[in-house]
């Protein structure tokens, strides 16, 4: 049997720990934090923080260096003294602003990061990925409830959404009044509405459930028959106020849309409504200066290069995507990915041309639009370079908001050399506040532009972060500012990254790539609400064993289960047989408990989930926890894009 290879450490001081177990679902964290066992995750320590003062005392001992490459002692001395992070934000999400993809401003970012890596000596592109059928500019967003009382309302609305006309003869853009009115649920309440449509905003509970079939379409025919002013939704529950933004850039444009349609706070939302139920007559006056402008938009992508000394037809990528959604200024999401990308950058230039060394393999920086319309500049460039792809050897991408690169999913092929490739991050002068860095086994898979790489089979990897931010607020919403970006972490995290890409880059050979893509999850086949039935799907194993919608599942394996999420993860955790124990209701009304066995080891993803798991068993040793393949492949609760 084979056992896994000790990988040598920079530090001699520096030694691998113990494997735990993680509480969430089995998936293994190591940690490094003084002389241990084997294992992965690294303590890390900054002294990057400009607010931090000296305690007064003995003079403190002179760090030593966290390596005696000359490019890697020059890049973290001057991270320490010369931080550039916080410039790229203010010039990106400030002076810039959002950065829609297809959008002026979005260009204006394009041609601005070119600018900046040229500045450094690097060799830089501005690709073409592809058009967009219909050009978008974001006007200003007014509204206020009129009557009975004014009362200014907090708006937003999506991108490629069109603007208001104006009841006065004005230009695109002007206020629309009309009377408030809930959208029709039924036949009854359309006909009784229909004499009021004309110039009405219909109002649309958060995450309310509108007519199908006939009757929608009825209501459609009478809304544009009218026609309304517009639609007015709910941007949430009346207890959270975020307004979030998102939008489809797929339009025809021979058909473009002309209903307008905005967001209103949760709460004032609710307000209104409870007026409406009261029988107060509410008119609303709104104003939207949007405009859909001719297409088609041509949208890019930017690369820039460090060469490799060596391997230059070999790489190492770097990324953030550039562009963002337009409600806010899109600085957490994602001009705090772009600034620790572009800082690494300028810190790994400026080291190799005060040094005159070079990394072994090409440092390429990439800056793609199009994530937030789905992964398409990334996607884009996978699809362009596919040659190039069997050299990429990994792909670091940053878009999980300004807490700090708190550690990177691995699968256990991957773990030992990152372990090797992030060494030098675990001697950082532990002169401030410490910042852990843990390689937790887990699949890589995230929803960002690391996933369009790992769909080519190239090792990408999302970092997770930690810190005492909370992303969801920034998230896509109108928190999306400047003021949000926690600089201490910007400056430790592009530091980070700029370590991690050399140390990747140096490595004497590429990283693995055997088994990183996710199998298909195991499932039972069934809609859940919480653990009862609602639906069961033909073919499926729930089908097999007979389950009918209104059973509930209240165990697997002798485990009780309480919710849905209980449930998936336990069907999904461990061997392809599971024993469910089933209560339904008998002939006579009375509530029966049956045992049945649930049998996924037949399946085709099923035996290479199993001959995975043997391969790792003899790769990496008895003591190797079990382990999911599955498509989730997350064993944790941190925040995901």
């Amino acid at each position: 049997m084979a056992t896994r290879a000790s990988t040598p450490v920079v530090a001699a001081a520096l030694a691998w720990a113990i494997w735990a177990a993680s509480a969430a679902g089995g998936c293994r964290r190591a940690e490094v934090a003084a002389p241990a066992g084997r294992g992965a995750a690294i303590e890390l320590r900054d002294a990057a923080s400009s607010s931090t003062k000296p305690a007064p005392g003995p003079t403190p001992v002179e760090p030593e260096a966290i390596s005696d490459d000359p490019v890697l002692i020059s890049v973290v001395e001057h991270a320490r003294r010369d931080s550039q992070v916080a410039r790229f934000v203010e010039e990106l999400a400030v002076e810039i602003g959002p950065r829609l993809t297809g959008t002026a401003q979005a260009v204006e970012a394009e041609l601005w990061a070119v600018d900046q890596f040229e500045s450094w000596g690097l060799a830089v592109t501005r690709e073409p990925w592809g058009e967009l059928p219909v050009g978008f500019e974001r006007g200003k967003i007014e509204g206020a409830l009129v009557r009975p009382a004014r009362v200014e309302l907090e708006l937003g609305s999506d991108a490629w959404t069109p603007g208001t006309r104006g009841q006065t003869g004005v230009e695109a853009g002007g206020p629309v009044r009309g009377q408030a009115l809930l959208y029709p649920q039924s036949a009854a309440e359309l006909r009784a509405r229909k004499p009021y449509l004309r110039d009405a905003w219909l109002l649309i509970p958060h995450e309310a459930a509108l007519p199908r079939g006939t009757l929608a379409k009825q209501i459609e025919r009478a809304l544009d028959q009218a026609p309304i002013a517009g639609l007015v939704r709910a941007a949430a529950g009346p207890d959270d106020d975020r307004i979030t933004t998102g939008g489809d850039h797929r339009l025809d444009p021979a058909a473009l849309p002309t209903r307008v349609e905005v967001l209103v706070r949760g709460d004032q939302f609710q307000a209104i409504v409870e007026q409406l139920d009261a029988g107060v007559y509410v008119e609303l006056e709104i104003a939207v200066g949007h405009r859909l402008l001719p297409g088609p938009v041509p949208v890019h992508n930017v690369v820039a290069a460090l060469r490799g000394r060596e391997l230059p037809e070999q790489q190492v990528i770097v990324g953030a995507h550039l562009d963002s959604w337009d409600g806010a200024r899109g600085a957490v999401d994602n001009a705090t990915g772009v600034a620790t990308t572009m800082e690494a950058a300028r810190l790994l230039a400026e080291a190799c041309a005060r040094t005159g060394r070079r990394p072994r393999r090409t440092i390429s920086f990439h800056l793609w639009t199009g994530e937030e319309q789905g992964l398409l500049g990334s996607s884009a460039w996978v699809e362009a370079h596919e040659a190039e792809l069997a050299k990429v050897s990994a792909v670091l991408v940053h878009d999980n908001g300004t807490n700090y690169l708190a550690g990177l999913p691995v699968t256990p092929e991957l773990h030992d050399p990152l372990v090797d490739a992030l060494a030098p991050v675990t001697r950082l002068d532990p002169a401030s506040k410490p910042f852990t860095l843990e390689l937790v086994e887990a699949l890589p898979l995230e929803p960002s532009d690391s996933t369009s790489f790992l769909r080519a089979g190239v090792p990408g990897f999302f970092w997770r972060q930690r810190g005492r931010s909370d992303y969801a607020r920034y998230h896509h919403t109108q928190f999306d500012e400047a003021s949000a970006v926690i600089d201490e972490y910007q400056r430790h995290s592009a530091l980070v990254v700029a370590l991690a890409a050399w140390g990747l880059a140096e490595r004497a050979e590429l990283l693995p790539r055997a088994n990183i893509m996710a199998l298909e999850p195991r499932r039972l086949g069934v809609a859940l609400d919480q653990t009862r039935i609602i639906a069961v799907l033909e073919g499926t194993v729930a089908a097999r064993l007979g389950l009918e919608a209104g059973d509930r599942v209240v165990a697997v394996d002798g485990q009780a289960v309480t919710g849905a999420e209980a449930l998936v993860e336990a069907i999904r955790r461990g061997d392809g047989r599971k024993r469910l124990r089933i209560e339904r209701e008998g002939a006579d009304g009375q509530i029966e408990t049956v045992e049945l066995d649930a049998d996924w080891s037949g399946d085709p993803g099923e035996i290479e989930r199993e001959a995975r798991r043997r391969q790792r068993r003899e790769n990496f040793g008895p003591e190797l926890l079990p382990w999911d393949d599955h498509a989730d492949g997350r064993r944790d609760d941190s925040p995901r894009k």
